[in-house]
C-alpha cells in the first residue's frame, strides 16, 4: 500500500520513461544547475567585493578553510545509501535525516572549539567570533528536508535543477542585501548562516515530506556510508596535498601561480564531469536489476567524458602559452608550465569520477576507498621528490604521472566488478586520447607558425584549429574503425534529425 504524501511517501511523480533515457538529459540539467548557482555565486562576488575590503573577505576565508576541511569528515553520503536502495522506507529516510541532525551537531560542536585555536594560527581575534558564529551553519544544514532526496531518486532533475538555483538566489540576495547594510565582514557571515536556514526553509517548501527521528535503519545507512566517508577524505587529500606541497616548498607567489593553475586547468572535472556524475548515480542505481544495461549505461558515460575531458583538458594544455597572457597577464606567466602539466592531469581527474558512481551503485564504495588511499600513498612521496627535482613545475608533473598511471588499474577494477572487458574500455579511451594528441600538435604547429600574431588573436586561432582538428580525427578514426555505436554516432544521428525537422 502507497502511504500518504508528506508522512511516508518520499516520492516526486511518476515516470514512464526508462532509466537510460534520462542518462543524457539528467546530466545536462545538472551541468546546468551548477553553472546557473556559479554565475549567481560570481554575481555575489563582484557586487559584495565592491562594498567590502579585503580584509574583510580575508578574515572569512581563514575561518572557512579550516570550516571546509572539518566538514569532509562528516559527508557521509548518506543521500546516495538512500538513491541506491530501491526499497528505502519512511524508516530509512528518517534515520537518514537523524543522522545528519547527528553528524551536525558533532561538526558544530567541533568546530565551535576549535575556534580559538584557529584565531591563535592566523593571528587575528577577529577569526574567532566569526568561526563560532559561523559553527551555526553546520547545525542548521544538519535540518535540511531529507524528502529532496527523492529528486534525484525519482529523476526529477527539473526539480532538483530548480531547487538548487532557488536555494542560491536567495543566499545571495541575503548577502548582497545585509553587505549593502553593514559594509562589515559580518555581512559574509550573516550571508552564510542566514543563507543556510534559507536552504532547510525552502527544502520544506519545495517538498511534502515530514521527517521525524528515528535509529530503526541507522547501522544500515553507515555501513554503506562509512566506506564514501574515507573515499571522499582519500579524495580531498589527493586534490589538495600538492598545494600543501607547494605552500610548504616554495612560498606565496609560487602558490599564487600553482593554485590559479590548477584552478583552471582542473576546470573539465570540475564544472563538467562532477555535475555529471550527480545525474548519473540515479540512473545507474535503477538499474541494479539490469547489469546488462548498467554496463552499457557505463560504457556510454566512460565514452562521452572521455571526449569532454581530452578535449578540454588537452585544449587548456595545448593554448596555455597564450592563453595565460591574454586573459591573465604577463605577471602570469610562470603559470604556463603549470596549466600544459595540469591541463592533463585534469583528464584522468574527470576519467576517475565517472567511475566512482558506477562502483558506489553496485555495493563496492569499499574499493573505492581503498583505491583513493592506495593512490594517496603513491601520490605523497611522488609530489615531495617532484618538489626536490623539479621544483612546482616538478610538482605538477609528479601529480599528473601519478594520476594518470594509477587510472588504468581503477578502470580495471570498475571493469571486473561488472565483467567489461578492458578491451572494450581501451577502445572507448584511446580513440579521443588520439584526436586529443594530434589536436594539441596542430595547436602547436599553429603556433610555431605564427610566432608575429598577437597572443589574444593567436590565441583564438588556436581553439579554432584545435576544434576542427579534434572533430575531424574523432570523425576519421570512427570511420576508418568501421561506425560503431558510441557518441560518435549519437551525434551525428541527433544532427541529422535536426536538419531533417521541418521548421
Amino acid at each position: 500500500m502507497t502511504p500518504a504524501r508528506g508522512e511516508a511517501d518520499v516520492s516526486t511523480e511518476p515516470f514512464g520513461e526508462q532509466p537510460q533515457d534520462h542518462l543524457l538529459r539528467g546530466s545536462a540539467w545538472m551541468i546546468a544547475m551548477r553553472w546557473a548557482t556559479r554565475a549567481l555565486g560570481l554575481v555575489s562576488t563582484i557586487v559584495v567585493a565592491r562594498l567590502l575590503t579585503p580584509a574583510d573577505f580575508g578574515i572569512v576565508a581563514m575561518a572557512m578553510v579550516v570550516i571546509g576541511f572539518l566538514e569532509v569528515l562528516t559527508h557521509t553520503g548518506v543521500d546516495l545509501a538512500l538513491i541506491r536502495d530501491a526499497q528505502a522506507t519512511r524508516e530509512h529516510y528518517d534515520s537518514a535525516w537523524t543522522m545528519e541532525i547527528l553528524q551536525a551537531a558533532v561538526l558544530a560542536a567541533v568546530l565551535f572549539a576549535a575556534a580559538p585555536a584557529t584565531a591563535r594560527y592566523f593571528g587575528d581575534p577577529r577569526v574567532l567570533e566569526v568561526m563560532q558564529v559561523l559553527s551555526l551553519r553546520a547545525l542548521i544544514g544538519g535540518f535540511e528536508n531529507i524528502g529532496v532526496v527523492a529528486f534525484r531518486r525519482e529523476l526529477a532533475f527539473v526539480r532538483e535543477f530548480w531547487f538548487g538555483v532557488v536555494k542560491k538566489f536567495a543566499t545571495v540576495a541575503l548577502t548582497i542585501g545585509v553587505a549593502i547594510a553593514l559594509r562589515s565582514y559580518w555581512a559574509l557571515v550573516i550571508g552564510i548562516v542566514g543563507g543556510r536556514l534559507l536552504d532547510v526553509i525552502i527544502s520544506y517548501v519545495m517538498h511534502p515530506y515530514r521527517p521525524r527521528l528515528s535509529l530503526a535503519r541507522l547501522r544500515e545507512i553507515w555501513n554503506f556510508s562509512r566506506w564514501l566517508l574515507l573515499a571522499r577524505i582519500a579524495n580531498v587529500l589527493n586534490r589538495k596535498l600538492d598545494e600543501f606541497v607547494v605552500g610548504g616548498q616554495a612560498g606565496t607567489i609560487a602558490m599564487g601561480n600553482y593554485f590559479v593553475a590548477s584552478d583552471v586547468a582542473t576546470a573539465p572535472s570540475e564544472e563538467v564531469v562532477a555535475p555529471m556524475t550527480r545525474g548519473i548515480f540515479p540512473v545507474y542505481s535503477r538499474q541494479l536489476d539490469d547489469r546488462k544495461r548498467l554496463a552499457e549505461s557505463f560504457m556510454t558515460v566512460l565514452a562521452t567524458t572521455t571526449y569532454l575531458c581530452v578535449a578540454l583538458g588537452f585544449g587548456v594544455s595545448a593554448v596555455a602559452p597564450e592563453l595565460v597572457p591574454s586573459i591573465l597577464g604577463d605577471q602570469w606567466l610562470s603559470a604556463v608550465p603549470l596549466m600544459q602539466w595540469l591541463g592533463l592531469c585534469g583528464v584522468a581527474i574527470g576519467l576517475g569520477l565517472t567511475v566512482d558512481p558506477l562502483l558506489l551503485a553496485i555495493g563496492r564504495a569499499s574499493l573505492t576507498a581503498r583505491f583513493k588511499w592506495l593512490q594517496l600513498a603513491v601520490l605523497a612521496p611522488a609530489l615531495v621528490a617532484g618538489g626536490k627535482l623539479g621544483g612546482v613545475v616538478g610538482i605538477a608533473a609528479a601529480k599528473t604521472v601519478v594520476t594518470a598511471t594509477m587510472l588504468p588499474l581503477f578502470l580495471y577494477w570498475a571493469a571486473r566488478s561488472e565483467a567489461i572487458s578492458m578491451r572494450r574500455i581501451l577502445l572507448a579511451i584511446l580513440p579521443p586520447v588520439l584526436a586529443g594528441v594530434v589536436m594539441y600538435a596542430a595547436v602547436r604547429g599553429v603556433a610555431a607558425w605564427l610566432t608575429a600574431m598577437a597572443d589574444l588573436l593567436l590565441l583564438v586561432v588556436e581553439v579554432g584549429v584545435g576544434a576542427v582538428v579534434f572533430i575531424g580525427t574523432s570523425a576519421l578514426v570512427w570511420w576508418l574503425r568501421g561506425r560503431p555505436a558510441g557518441p560518435e554516432s549519437a551525434i551525428i544521428a541527433r544532427t541529422l534529425i535536426a536538419f531533417r525537422r521541418p521548421a
